[in-house]
């Protein structure tokens, strides 16, 4: 009679392999969700700069085309930035010499959305800066 079936040897051969394999591929696998994530919070921020500047456009709009890109903390308000994927601090812009907002994104991350010289900027902790230039009518 012939026994059917693996050995223990066979059996943790197998395991030890696929520990090896496991042990490789983790690191491999978190650093590709890690940029992933790094790379959503990029874009983001990216998505915010445009928000502003379509802020900016609709306040000119709803004002007739009387306003200027400096007015940052009469468009940086839930009147004009809406978007659905960030909202904006409900302080909003607390210190109009300062110019700049909180935006808090979907993902987590605080945005710091800041006017100067005729330009947006938006920063957050670890990512690249991204400026978007206002022009005025």
């Amino acid at each position: 009679m012939k026994n059917k079936g693996f050995t223990l040897i066979e059996l943790l051969a197998v395991i030890v392999i696929l520990a090896i394999i496991a042990l490789i591929a983790t690191p491999i696998i978190l650093g590709i969700i890690n940029d992933a994530r790094n790379s959503s919070k990029q874009r983001t921020a990216e998505l915010v700069a445009k928000e502003a500047e379509l802020a900016y456009t609709s306040y000119l709009f709803k004002n007739n085309g009387t306003g200027e890109p400096s007015d940052f903390c009469k468009y940086m308000t839930n009147d004009y930035f809406e978007m659905d994927s960030a909202t904006l601090d409900p302080n909003g812009c607390v210190d109009e010499s300062k110019q700049e907002v909180k935006v808090k994104g979907d993902n987590g991350v605080e945005y710091t959305v800041k006017y100067e010289k005729g330009s947006v900027t938006v920063h957050a902790d670890n990512l690249k800066d991204v400026t978007t230039k206002l022009s005025s009518k």
